[in-house]
């Protein structure tokens, strides 16, 4: 048998094999499975949540800023939002749904409608959130779990009645945070406690506006 057809065939194998493997190397795998890519953030003052403390401070930015999309971003899916001694209250006095199931979709329409209306109408309600840089205790940082806990200050000013009424609400906030596969960092669990028991906090502000 002659040795050239064997070589000439042999060489147009190997091409084909060669061009094969590129064409599988510059392709998308359709049965690799994929993550979400992160979403695109376009304005306001964000950073990549690469830490829990930056998470805090997204949604510090967020808050002040009124940008939803922001604010959404530092939630999990299995958002819960909890305040006890609130619920307590609200029980008695017979509002046993007030804080029930505040899940991330329940979050997103509280604060998603005082975004819209301090924005819209910033002479009927305005609002400053402060956090202090010192945590009441140490922040717990684990590799994918981790809890941090900021006392806070929310200066409320409402243009309803004359003279334009104040409120200051101080409490600590305490987020539970875990890492995403994304590497980013999210709270699944907000615990929100008043500085004084019975006085106003954060989670009395939300409330007002939950539908």
């Amino acid at each position: 048998m002659p040795v050239a057809p064997i070589r000439h065939n042999f060489i147009f194998i190997l091409i084909l094999i060669l061009m094969l493997n590129l064409c599988l190397s510059g392709c998308k795998n359709p049965f690799r499975t994929r993550e979400s890519p992160p979403p695109i953030i376009s304005e306001g003052t964000w950073e990549t949540p690469s830490q829990p403390e930056i998470v805090i401070q997204n949604l510090l930015y967020a808050y002040n800023e009124r940008i939803i999309g922001n604010f959404i971003q530092c939630l999990a899916d299995s958002f819960r939002f909890s305040a006890p001694e609130d619920s307590l209250d609200a029980v008695n006095q017979g509002r046993t749904d007030l804080f029930a199931g505040w899940d991330r979709s329940v979050e997103l329409s509280v604060t998603t409608r005082i975004f819209d209306i301090s924005r819209q109408y910033p002479d009927s309600i305005s609002y400053v959130l402060s956090f202090d840089l010192t945590p009441p205790v140490p922040d717990d940082i684990g590799d994918s779990l981790s809890t941090l806990s900021r006392e806070y200050e929310l200066l409320t000013i409402s243009g309803k009645t004359a003279p334009p009424e104040s409120t200051l609400a101080k409490g600590i906030a305490t987020f539970w945070m875990r890492e995403t596969s994304l590497n980013w960092w999210s709270i699944y669990l907000w615990k929100d406690i008043a500085a004084v028991a019975n006085s106003a906090d954060w989670a009395d502000f939300k409330a007002q506006f939950r539908q």
